[in-house]
């Protein structure tokens, strides 16, 4: 079994004047998950949220339209078509009235079989992060309930007259004791299933990846002392990943001096709306979609960053960040961001910009979006980047007409938390790493 987090993207165009009804259906979605939680909480096991909203049609280098489209998004655990299955079977007659409305659905529709077919073929790639790895939906309730069944042992533990006498490793091997004598909590007994398997997974293109440019590295050298093809062939390998990267950056420093055309600010009234639908108590979602500026430079940097940050998802830590994903759409033309975040959309898109390193690495991706800060080299700021980065993310946020969240009250940080505690039973630790672990509590 797979516990790597993934995301799904499906989407078609929409004529601009279907937009209306769309929007009323997944409204009305949204109101009957109010009532209907646990049954989603039940039928989508693999599922940790979903975000299914419309996008008007936009306009790219100031002449070209962009067509309206509908976009269902998904963040699971597992395996895909198990996903796409359980979306099937759960939701099929409301995927089958909001795709419906699009002329690439299909005309002669015949049942979940060819819903099946239907999402898988209108399915893109996207770059995907996950704050919490190797989590299932299960896990959260589990990990939560072990921690508060440990944390009422521990107070009563602490309750003792000589709690204070009793070293770390006692207390450890106490709570490992009362875990291991509770029914209820025999499952923490065992090693996290897969998770070295899954590491391995998720490492595996990086090293791949790695392997390919060092082989090449090595291949260079040996071109001296060897006269074979495959030699010859991989000694290239590099200087051409060398070389085009630098190509692309050269072509996109000349694109950079092109004049910055600044957003035009949301209004006051768009921006409520928006923040009307964060009501969440802990975490909530914001939906970013850019066209890009104008260059076909543009559209070629963006993807070959994106390609390469998704080989570095797995070292990624943003504290507040439960997942993300960045795609494009419309042959590149479009950037899609979405993320779903502790507290709200104001305080999540300003961590993005308090430090100088994160800001550096924002601008790798959303400096090609139109709109946003200009750039010199990709990095170098060239006036108030804080401010006109906010006025970017308010410009291009969409309205997500239908969000749902598998977790609602527990932040990224908790989770985490929760998942290093389990870690640390039963694992031999000296006292200092235990006063750690007993912190996680």
């Amino acid at each position: 079994m797979s516990t790597i987090h993934r995301g799904l993207t499906v989407t078609v165009t929409i004529d601009e004047d279907k937009l209306s009804n769309v929007n009323a259906l997944l409204f009305q979605f949204r109101n009957d998950l109010k009532t209907n939680r646990d049954q989603f909480d039940k039928s989508l096991p693999s599922t940790f949220f979903i975000s299914w909203l419309t996008l008007p049609a936009q306009i790219y280098n100031e002449t070209e339209q962009l067509p309206a489209r509908i976009i269902l998004m998904t963040s699971y655990v597992g395996d895909k078509q198990e996903h796409l299955n359980e979306l099937v079977n759960f939701l099929e007659p409301q995927l089958t009235q909001v795709f419906g409305e699009s002329h690439e659905f299909p005309e002669n529709y015949a049942g979940k079989s060819d819903m099946l077919q239907f999402l898988s073929s209108k399915s893109v790639a996207n770059t995907f992060y996950s704050g919490f790895k190797f989590l299932t939906t299960s896990d959260v309730a589990k990990e939560k309930a072990l921690k508060s069944a440990v944390w009422e042992y521990a107070q009563q533990l602490n309750a003792s007259k000589d709690a204070s006498q009793l070293s770390p490793s006692y207390i450890k091997q106490q709570i490992e004791d009362f875990v291991a004598n509770n029914p209820a909590l025999h499952w923490a007994v065992e090693e996290i299933p897969f998770a070295r398997k899954n590491k391995v997974q998720m490492l595996l293109p990086l090293v791949v990846f790695g392997l390919i440019m060092a082989t090449s590295i090595i291949c260079i050298v040996l071109c001296f002392f060897m006269d074979t093809l495959f030699v010859k062939i991989m000694a290239w390998v590099f200087p051409l990943f060398v070389l085009i990267m630098g190509g692309l950056l050269l072509l996109l420093r000349q694109n950079e001096k092109n004049p910055h055309i600044p957003n035009e600010e949301l209004s006051d009234d768009e921006i409520r709306k928006i923040v009307a639908l964060e009501t969440h108590p802990v975490l909530n979602e914001m939906t970013v979609i850019a066209p890009l500026k104008k260059g076909w430079v543009r559209r070629a940097f963006l993807y070959v960053s994106l390609k390469l940050v998704g080989l570095l998802t797995y070292f990624t830590y943003i504290p507040t960040v439960h997942t993300a994903r960045w795609l494009q759409l419309d042959k590149g033309k479009r950037l899609v961001f979405i993320a779903n975040f502790d507290n709200l959309s104001e305080a999540y898109a300003h961590d993005f910009v308090d430090s100088e390193k994160r800001t550096k690495n924002m601008a790798v991706i959303f400096s090609h979006a139109f709109g946003f800060p200009a750039t010199r080299w990709l990095i170098h700021k060239q006036y108030n980047h804080r401010s006109e980065y906010m006025k970017g993310v308010r410009a291009h946020q969409k309205i997500t007409q239908f969000w749902y969240s598998h977790n609602q009250y527990e932040s990224v940080e908790n989770l985490k938390r929760n998942r290093a505690f389990r870690e640390g039973l039963f694992k031999e630790m000296d006292d200092e790493a235990i006063k750690k672990w007993l912190l996680t509590i």
